[in-house]
């Protein structure tokens, strides 16, 4: 598994070896990303490389996920007509730095349109210092997220137990 400068490998790679067609193993693993009794668990899939992106719910039944970890399980056809899966814990670095943009320009385009008002077109009356309040709000949101709101990796940590349970679960024979 060729994993990009993009990640950041947390642990340790792993793999398991199964007596399985390739095709069998992929829609297995497919159904199983999609089945609702596994709430812990999401995931997308390329078919065309055999690779899965695997988020962990912050909440079981929620749509919300942690952006910057995640696992990659790549699935590969072996000589004797078995499947290679091999999967790791990584850290995304391109999200990262996207939702620390997002914190920077959350936190600063509010600030500065706050300021311009106030002192550019002297706007201090009563009535128009209720505009402040709402820029100001989504001002401090974005030095919050900035700073106050940071994703770790021990909260993530199970997912990899959940995983390999789920993979004996699925092909335990």
């Amino acid at each position: 598994m060729t994993i990009s400068s993009r990640y950041k490998i947390i642990g340790k790679r792993k793999h398991a070896i199964l007596d399985l067609p390739y095709e069998e193993v992929l829609d297995t693993f497919e159904e199983a990303l999609c089945d609702p009794d596994n709430s812990k668990l999401t995931g997308s899939v390329n078919r065309d490389t055999g690779v899965f992106k695997i988020e962990y719910r912050v909440v079981e039944g929620k749509n919300e996920v942690y952006e910057n970890y995640c696992m990659l399980v790549e699935l590969s056809e072996t000589e004797d007509g078995g499947t290679k899966i091999e999967y790791a814990l990584v850290f995304d670095r391109l999200i990262s730095l996207y939702t620390n943009f997002l914190s920077l320009v959350c936190f600063i385009v509010p600030l500065v349109a706050s300021l311009l008002v106030y002192f550019k077109f002297e706007l201090r009356s009563p009535v128009h210092l209720a505009l402040y309040i709402p820029l100001l709000l989504i001002s401090s949101f974005g030095i919050f997220s900035l700073f106050g709101y940071r994703e770790h990796k021990e909260n993530v940590k199970p997912m990899v137990k959940i995983f390999e349970k789920m993979l004996v679960a699925l092909f335990d024979e």
